[in-house]
């Protein structure tokens, strides 16, 4: 009886083809990628380029990461942890400005819808599909409220710093 380990068939060159194979197969989970309009890079880390802005992404937002919507200070915990953990090998991660949040917005890109609700989100489809469609920024807005930008209209929005209504972020940093 034969065996598929034997030297008869465990050939140097058989070697190498598998050798091969596992190399180009590890290149392709790692492997860049660019949105349609050559403009984002999706580096395969859960990480995303703005080649416009010169921005890092996360790929997904908070709520395509923990399924929970959250508030304000929560962003910044979210953030924070990010920045213990290493995501993706960085530790210089922060909440947007609302300048920045806005240079996502694309009127002529679909996303996905907010889940769970008819909210289009006007986003590359490159990012995390059925996230949030708010998101908060780093500036505050009085004592009690912040801001953030809506991803079906790209308009700002202002809300008590406390509310976590399909609020959510997504870190960035230069």
């Amino acid at each position: 009886m034969k065996t598929y380990y034997s030297r008869k068939y465990f050939t140097v060159p058989f070697a190498l083809f598998i050798l091969l194979i596992v190399i180009l197969i590890g290149q392709a989970a790692g492997a860049e990628t660019k949105s349609g309009d050559q403009r984002f890079i999706d580096h395969g880390n859960h990480t995303i380029t703005d080649t416009k802005t010169g921005l890092m992404w996360m790929k997904e937002d908070s709520y395509n990461i923990t399924g929970h919507w959250i508030n304000w200070k929560e962003a910044f915990q979210f953030v924070e942890a990010l920045n213990e953990e290493g995501f993706g090998d960085q530790i210089d991660w922060r909440l947007p400005t609302l300048e920045e949040l806005k240079t996502l917005y694309d009127k002529d890109k679909i996303n996905s819808q907010q889940v769970g609700h008819e909210m289009v989100i006007h986003i590359d489809p490159i990012f995390g599909r059925e996230g949030g469609g708010a998101q908060w920024s780093s500036v505050g807005n009085g004592t009690f409220n912040a801001f953030g930008i809506v991803f079906n209209t790209g308009n700002r929005f202002s809300a008590p710093k406390t509310s976590r209504s399909r609020k959510t972020v997504r870190a960035v940093r230069k």
